[in-house]
């Protein structure tokens, strides 16, 4: 069983119907919302009725009220019904108040329909964010050391919008200006047919300057939200290493690269934003020659007596409503362009197959004894560049095996593999007689305990930080925990001992701090395994000290692989595995391999060397 590799997110491409499938993507994620979209549906079918009836109170207040026509058909017999007089004062008061009722319900309606649609929309971005977050969270190690921690927040924050934006303001927004569009060019053919051609007259010439526009502006905005992702990592990048920059005097320099990366992303929206305002002028004109055009034709049938002024008014008022759809029609499907750049980057982010599959039939397990074997494994980041070949050994239960060697020996990804964070590619890594496949992944990472040379602290209490790996742990066995990685005294001297809010990676804390409430939150999570990355190899001497005694302390009981880089460390070790070239090259004791492996005794002097220094110091 291998893990899937990650394909590359920065070379995802959409598909030739990539528009179709945006849609059908975005509205797979917005299922769960029908039935809140369907009532959405009902206000905006509302807002079109009542938007409908309006202008016709204009219109009798106009022909009948001041322009003195008698009212007939229907508006008389209904006024005759309720035994009102047709005349002018009281034509102009009914039908001012009827118009003005029916234009305070629209503003109801309007208001409902923007705080649902705020209400649906930030929650269909929400569970996209949370299932994208699941998903890299799932992705391998090597995928999140290839892919920029900034393009992958702009993924999760920006890009993630766009379900919203496709939804709602594009596909909803779409059906409801074409419902409305349809409901006021009947009316509008009802009112005067001539009227509703010449309307429509804008339409061929509007709909294929849209087409152009879309064809021009689709790549723009996929390099804006590409140079955005490269702005967003730029930046991260160097607010994590402000030390570097700062010691080296560098910040001339990174104030450079980052004002290169914020004029890409400028002069990408700047063109995308210069080819939209285009857009608006020349539906602007389209719509204006229209609006022209009737007011012409309609002006020369008032004059001519074959329409009536309030007539050609409700024309005019319904044209607008015509042209106003079409209009939104134009600018959502231009909106739609820019959030379909960020679907495709959202998608691609989804592609990226999860660390490792996991075998049918996985178990949980029980609480594991720790015997750890590995047999003839092999394993390669890149084909045919191997990294590890033929590595074989055990630890058993209580057991401390060191491993040592030169730089790229291979001693993390050997760590790495028995954690799962890679599949062996040949041979195989059983803890208590089973493949660490037949175990679920997180069921075996609960039954390992972790402790890297850069310890991780995250921001939150001292308390929260020691039971991360054990949420349920109680206060008294948290302070035990402390107590024993040589932790509890200097957590007490802290402003609000172990509720003290740590900073953020905990910039206040020394290194031999960070590193005892690492072992401290290895001695609470209580897992058989134990595995030691370099634990000791950034300190100093009385830093080291008190880290080994608790490392010492932790070890008893359990099966610890440890990676030293110091001389003391190994030492204390009951099996020593030296490893060079991705294969282990000699294993014993160290008073057997200093006597009989010639690599050991270059690396055990090297390894005393800082050692050697600091007590010279």
């Amino acid at each position: 069983m291998r893990c899937v590799r990650a394909s590359s997110l920065v070379k995802s491409s959409p598909s030739s119907g990539w528009r179709t499938s945006q849609l059908g993507w975005a509205w797979a994620h917005a299922r769960p919302y029908r039935g809140r979209i369907a009532i959405l549906a009902g206000l905006s079918l509302s807002e079109i009725a009542l938007r409908m009836a309006a202008p016709f109170a204009m219109m009798v207040v106009v022909d009948h009220a001041l322009g003195g026509k008698a009212p007939s058909g229907r508006l008389a017999r209904v006024f005759a019904g309720v035994g009102l007089p047709a005349t002018g004062r009281t034509l102009l008061v009914t039908f001012v108040v009827a118009g003005l009722a029916m234009q305070l319900a629209h503003q109801l309606v309007v208001m409902l329909h923007n705080r649902r649609s705020v209400v649906i929309g930030q929650s269909m971005i929400r569970d996209l964010r949370e299932r994208l977050f699941a998903h890299v969270q799932a992705a391998t190690l090597r995928h999140h050391v290839a892919t920029p921690t900034g393009d992958a927040v702009n993924r999760l924050e920006a890009d993630t919008r766009c379900v919203e934006h496709i939804v709602l303001r594009g596909m909803f927004s779409l059906v409801f200006s074409v419902l409305t569009l349809i409901a006021m060019l009947s009316v509008l053919v009802a009112i005067e047919p001539r009227i509703a051609v010449l309307a429509l007259a804008i339409v061929p010439p509007l709909f294929g300057w849209l087409r152009f526009h879309g064809r021009r502006v689709g790549p723009r905005a996929d390099r804006a939200r590409r140079a955005d992702s490269h702005l967003s990592s730029r930046l991260f990048e160097t607010l994590a290493s402000i030390r570097l920059i700062k010691s080296h005097a560098r910040e001339d320099h990174e104030l450079q690269r980052f004002s290169r990366a914020a004029d890409d992303s400028a002069r990408a929206w700047i063109g995308i934003g210069r080819a939209g305002a285009v857009f608006g002028v020349v539906n602007g004109w389209l719509t204006a020659i229209g609006s022209s055009a009737i007011l012409l034709v309609g002006g020369m049938s008032v004059l001519d007596r074959g329409m009536t002024l309030g007539t050609l008014l409700l024309a005019l008022t319904y044209v607008g409503y015509v042209y106003g759809p079409l209009s939104a029609i134009a600018n959502t499907s231009n909106e739609l362009l820019n959030s379909f750049a960020g679907a495709r980057r959202v998608r691609a982010a989804f592609e990226v197959a999860p660390e490792c599959t996991e075998r049918p039939g996985a178990i949980d397990g029980c609480r594991l004894r720790g015997d750890v074997e590995v047999s003839s494994v092999a394993f390669a980041y890149k084909p045919g560049v191997p990294v590890l070949e033929d590595v074989s050994f055990r630890a058993r239960p209580g057991q401390l095996v060191a491993i040592v060697g030169p730089s790229g020996a291979g001693k993390s990804t050997l760590a790495g593999l028995v954690v799962r964070f890679h599949d062996v590619q040949a041979g195989a890594i059983r803890i208590d007689g089973r493949p660490i496949q037949d175990y679920r992944v997180r069921a075996l990472r609960r039954q390992i305990a972790l402790v890297l040379q850069d310890s991780v602290i995250m921001s939150g209490s001292v308390r929260d930080n020691l039971r991360y790996g054990r949420p349920d742990a109680t206060d008294a066995e948290i302070e035990a925990a402390a107590r024993a990685a040589h932790a509890h005294d200097f957590i007490m001297e802290m402003p609000d001992g172990y509720d003290t809010v740590l900073e953020e990676v905990g910039g206040t804390l020394s290194g031999g701090q960070r590193q005892r409430l690492s072992i401290a939150r290895a001695f609470l999570k209580d897992a058989p395994i134990l595995i030691l990355d370099e634990p000791t190899a950034v300190l100093d001497t009385l830093a080291e000290s008190q880290v080994v005694d608790a490392i010492e302390h932790l070890s008893e009981k359990r099966t610890t692989l440890v990676i030293a880089h110091r001389l003391s460390t190994v030492r204390r070790a009951d099996h020593i595995l030296v490893m060079d070239r991705g294969r282990i090259v000699g294993s014993g004791t160290h008073e057997q391999l200093h006597a009989t492996n010639v690599m050991y005794r270059q690396l055990a002097a090297q390894l005393s060397v800082p050692e050697a220094r600091t007590m010279a110091r």
